[in-house]
């Protein structure tokens, strides 16, 4: 099932991880970022969403407050 509110929120789990890849972390920690990373890739391509979209709510995210967020989750169906 594809939705406006689960792509969303793989943008947000994309955008959380990469910013722990700038940390430096033991290399079983990037292995395992990495792989999530590759996760939330593939759930893009077999459900097929608008990677356009995703990127787009990738630099939402980024510029959002915590009220922000809340209240853009409620108009996502």
């Amino acid at each position: 099932m594809k939705s406006e509110k689960e792509l969303f929120e793989l943008a947000k789990m994309y955008v959380m991880l990469d910013r722990e890849l700038q940390r430096p972390l033991p290399e079983y920690e990037l292995e395992e970022i990495k792989e999530s990373m590759e996760g939330i890739r593939n759930t893009l391509l077999e459900k097929q969403y608008d990677v356009d979209k995703f990127v787009h709510y990738q630099q939402l995210y980024k510029e959002m407050s915590i009220g922000e967020y809340f209240e853009f989750i409620k108009t996502l169906q």
